[in-house]
């Protein structure tokens, strides 16, 4: 089999994202220093059993240890594709579960792309009360990121949106920096292009610190909700699907917004605040 430099080139990046030497890498992946070199520069082929090895020692997500493989000269080792596949049935009850048990609050489920997949009665009753206003809102409400930084999304309903926003940017280009060739740089790129997104975003802000519970602040006309939100993932998974999948469940910040949200699961208005 001939030498791929691709391969080799998307090692480095990897290893160089994970701030570790070839040395450090060699030693977790429990190879020679020398071969990896060898590697890394395109005079060696690995063998599908180091190629994994080497993901696993770098902890590459499953889709791109895919990629790896591919590059290598192999077929890829993980399944992909729709959650409604036959042999993720049990995966797919436990998350409605899941969304079921968050009642009357608000839950989505999203992809390693923040793209909306799935979500309960709380986050559908959450969201028509934040409605887009034009056309572009409408193609954003299928990504969380997009849908909150476009203007005609949810961002005229959030009080504090430079704050959320500013953080949820950071955490992706966290993501984007710790996963190289990652479909999220796409996803960065977009969301740097909306209308009126601070130039000093473009500049990576990696060490700023963002506070480990972060509180939304939505309102409109009729209601004036503060909540904030945690991320569940799927435990050791052996799917690329499985394994970017994300449960966001959102919880009231405060007593007014718990009634507001109670009530509106009762269909009565109300407003918190």
């Amino acid at each position: 089999m001939a030498s791929n430099p691709a391969f080799g080139a998307q090692l480095r990046a990897w290893r160089l994202a994970r701030h570790l030497s070839q040395e450090g890498l060699a030693a977790r992946a429990e190879i020679s220093a020398r071969h990896l070199n060898f590697v890394e520069n395109g005079r060696a082929n690995p063998s599908r059993e180091v190629v994994l090895q080497l993901a696993a020692a770098l902890d590459v997500p499953l889709r791109e240890r895919n990629t790896l493989l591919t590059l290598a000269g192999f077929a890829a080792g993980y399944r992909s594709g729709s959650l409604d596949r036959d042999e993720l049935a049990h995966l797919r009850r436990a998350v409605a579960h899941v969304l079921r048990q968050q009642e009357p609050y608000g839950a989505f489920v999203i992809n390693a792309r923040w793209d909306v997949l799935d979500a309960n009665a709380g986050a559908r009753r959450l969201m028509q009360q934040f409605p887009p206003s034009g056309e572009g809102g409408r193609a954003a409400a299928g990504n969380m990121l997009l849908s909150l930084l476009h203007p005609e999304g949810l961002r005229p309903y959030v009080v504090n949106w430079l704050e959320v926003a500013s953080a949820l940017m950071v955490r992706l280009q966290r993501d984007v920096a710790a996963s190289p060739g990652d479909e999220r740089s796409k996803l960065l790129a977009t969301a740097l292009a909306m209308p009126g997104v601070p130039a000093s975003w473009r500049a990576p802000s990696l060490g700023l610190a963002v506070a480990p519970t972060l509180v939304v602040h939505l309102r409109n006309a009729q209601v004036d909700l503060q909540l904030f939100s945690m991320l569940t993932t799927i435990g050791t998974p052996l799917d690329v699907t499985a394994d970017e999948l994300l449960i966001e469940t959102y919880f009231p910040a405060d007593e007014a917004t718990d009634r507001a949200l109670r009530a509106l699961a009762d269909g009565e208005p109300s407003a918190a605040g």
